[in-house]
């Protein structure tokens, strides 16, 4: 029955749309902030080697892999590997949801601080003191994650302005708001970021800030943080293990090519993350030239929030009033698109699973996706917002993906014969690269990671931080295993009531 409901869901109208599309949930705030950040921190050109090394290796064939699980199935994730594997399928599944959920509540947030940025520094009223303004002027900082704090005003506001704009367009049908948005939206984000990387060539020590950029230090390829830093960039960067690449490729006519499209979507969030890279770099490279102060010195801190929202507009004040009046808007409205684009996804995700697995029309699903989102959202507004992020991110960005990736290797790949025999892991007589890799090399790869972020973790002793991490993943288990039997017990009710009608 449930297969039937989904064979009368809506497609995508063009495979350019699909692809615009999932460009646009893998182009986000990984894209344009944290992916220089990781650069800076990493020595620059040290980190575009094994980056394009993980694209190849780890980001494309899981793109491809949960292309066609989405493709194939045209189920959403929690079904999709319910049908693979069962109730404990179902309940991985659920935790993929929960995670993107989640994810969906400070990703909301986040983007809305790119809104009120765009405003603040259209007026001008961020000060000279960009880092008192924004943690305690903007996000009202309480200080520790013990300590609530106030509801930051300005964060609450830029946050529902974005709520309001994707429900606008989530509420429409997949082609006429998500596909249509994302048509428009990211080849504009490639073209602004294109404009502002060549505006920064005629920035004064700019070629310094590309120098770092661009040059490898050789000596850094074998640290093993370096290649952690670009594992992690990749999966998140192309929100793998989480059900999204699965959500929107449900939504594909049986003619797409899944292997191509995904290669035009892996190129694509590399091209944006490397043309972004000599904006950031051009930029911190004239700030070091203004200031004196040594390129390598200049940004104390890898975060890519501090990033974006302490150190440019420290930057933008240094090409006077006007011209950082038209710069700062723009860079910050760039920010604003990587981060809807891929809150789309994230909330198509989630209303995905309700619709299939509890019967909703797609706008009934939408709204329980929208509020459910948001009501994960109101903490994030909170004075301890950035610090209850900063405990949660290693277990909700880390962990809990790489739960979802290997989950999804070991069930479509090992178990399913329909899946583990497609004519999509063929080439020629032999399997693919794509299969390959994911069996014998990101298999590993992910399980190694995930057991040593765990050990790292229970051996480091209990800290605040980790209650809350934990206390997160022990209450989306147990109401992921609550939801797999209240779905199970739906399903055999439906079956009994069309056994007696027959």
């Amino acid at each position: 029955m449930r297969m039937a409901n989904a064979q009368k869901q809506e497609t995508w109208s063009k495979e350019a749309g699909y692809i615009w599309s999932m460009i646009g949930s893998a182009v986000g705030f990984a894209n344009v902030l944290s992916f220089s950040a990781l650069c800076y921190k990493n020595g620059g050109g040290a980190f575009l080697i094994p980056y394009i090394v993980a694209h190849l290796v780890i980001g494309l064939p899981m793109l491809i892999l949960e292309g066609m699980i989405g493709q194939r199935t045209r189920l959403p994730i929690v079904t999709a590997m319910g049908n693979a594997a069962g109730s404990l399928g179902k309940m991985l599944g659920w935790l993929a949801v929960f995670t993107c959920a989640t994810i969906g509540g400070f990703y909301v947030v986040l983007t809305g601080y790119s809104v009120a940025y765009t405003y603040f520094a259209a007026s001008g009223t961020i000060g000279c003191d960009s880092a008192f303004f924004f943690k305690h002027t903007f996000l009202h900082d309480s200080g520790s994650l013990a300590q609530l704090g106030g509801i930051a005003g300005g964060v609450l506001v830029s946050t529902l302005i974005v709520v309001i704009f994707a429900w606008s367009v989530l509420a429409r049908n997949v082609h006429a708001g998500i596909e249509k948005i994302c048509s428009l939206f990211m080849p504009l984000l490639g073209v602004i970021v294109l404009i502002f990387s060549l505006a920064t060539f005629f920035l004064p020590g700019a070629f310094e800030g590309f120098k770092h950029y661009l040059i490898p230090n050789f000596s850094r390829l074998g640290d093993w943080l370096l290649w952690r830093d670009v594992f992690g960039q990749v999966f998140f960067s192309l929100s793998l293990g989480l059900g999204i690449v699965t959500g929107y490729s449900r939504h594909n006519p049986t003619s797409f090519n899944v292997p191509r499209a995904m290669l035009k979507v892996a190129i694509g969030d590399f091209i944006i993350s490397f043309v972004a890279g000599f904006a950031i770099f051009g930029c911190i490279g004239f700030m070091s030239a203004k200031s004196g102060i040594q390129f390598s010195q200049l940004v104390p801190t890898d975060s890519a929030f501090e990033i974006g929202f302490v150190i440019f507009p420290t930057i933008l004040a240094q090409f006077g009033g006007l011209l950082a009046r038209i710069i700062g808007p723009i860079f910050f409205f760039c920010v604003f698109i990587a981060g809807v684009t891929g809150f789309f996804s994230i909330v198509e995700s989630v209303a995905g699973n309700i619709e299939v697995e509890f019967h909703k029309t797609r706008k009934r699903a939408v709204a329980i996706a929208m509020i459910f989102v948001g009501v994960l959202a109101f903490p994030f507004c909170m004075g301890n917002g950035q610090h209850l992020l900063g405990s949660l991110a290693p277990m909700v960005l880390g962990n809990a993906m790489l739960i979802g990736g290997i989950a999804e290797i070991v069930f479509f790949l090992m178990l399913s014969k329909a899946m583990k025999n497609d004519v999509v892991w063929q080439k020629g007589r032999r399997r693919s690269f794509a299969y390959y890799s994911l069996k014998y090399g990101v298999l590993p790869i992910l399980t190694f990671i995930l057991v040593g972020a765990l050990f790292k973790e229970i051996s480091s002793g209990i800290t605040t931080e980790g209650i809350v991490r934990f206390s997160w993943l022990a209450f989306v288990l147990i109401s992921g295993g609550v939801l797999t039997y209240r779905c199970s017990a739906l399903g055999n009710i439906e079956i009994r009531q069309a056994e007696t009608k027959l």
